[in-house]
């Protein structure tokens, strides 16, 4: 709402003075506590990511992620804050998670540590091309997983996402996430 607002007095008109006011703002709202201390480390990482990356930090967004998944039906969201909310909730679980560039997808190795410990990876350039800009599904995403695969499954199920487990590898276990029709 503050946002809103500034924009409509002119005082966020470009990017720069918005992510400048957002700043401006999360720093009172730390400093006057208005917020529960469960949020602290979120205001620090924010403020943060505001200052050192400038707009490039794409504050407003974080912003309106945080809100989305902490006030919204996660099932009601598109599927690319589903995949991004699931994602958050395995790396909390201890997974790894990493977007390869095409050179570390198409090597296919992993290390012998990344072989034996959860996680899950994705070739960027893919992910990229399998969402719209609303974060729509358009087409199927192949994953690469160690560890653990179902409950990798098991956890996109629980958000609405369907997966399909392909034929394994030695060194990590291919799925595939599928857009809903």
């Amino acid at each position: 709402m503050a946002l809103h607002f500034a924009r409509e007095d002119g005082i966020a008109s470009s990017p720069y003075a918005e992510n400048l006011f957002l700043i401006r703002w999360l720093a009172q709202a730390q400093k006057q506590k208005r917020f529960p201390k469960s949020v602290a480390v979120d205001i620090e990482w924010l403020l943060e990511k505001g200052r050192k990356q400038g707009p490039a930090g794409k504050l407003k967004q974080h912003l309106e992620y945080l809100w989305q998944s902490c006030s919204g039906d996660v099932i009601a969201q598109s599927d690319l804050f589903r995949l991004t909310f699931a994602t958050e909730y395995l790396k909390d679980q201890g997974w790894n998670n990493e977007v390869m560039s095409e050179r570390e997808w198409l090597s296919g190795r992993f290390t012998e540590s990344e072989s034996n410990q959860n996680g899950f990876y994705a070739e960027k350039s893919a992910l990229n091309a399998a969402y719209s800009e609303k974060g729509k599904q358009l087409h199927a995403l192949e994953c690469r997983l160690t560890g653990q695969v179902n409950i990798f499954m098991d956890t996109l199920k629980k958000y609405g996402l369907i997966t399909h487990r392909a034929a394994s590898d030695s060194q990590y276990h291919p799925v595939m996430l599928t857009p809903n029709k």
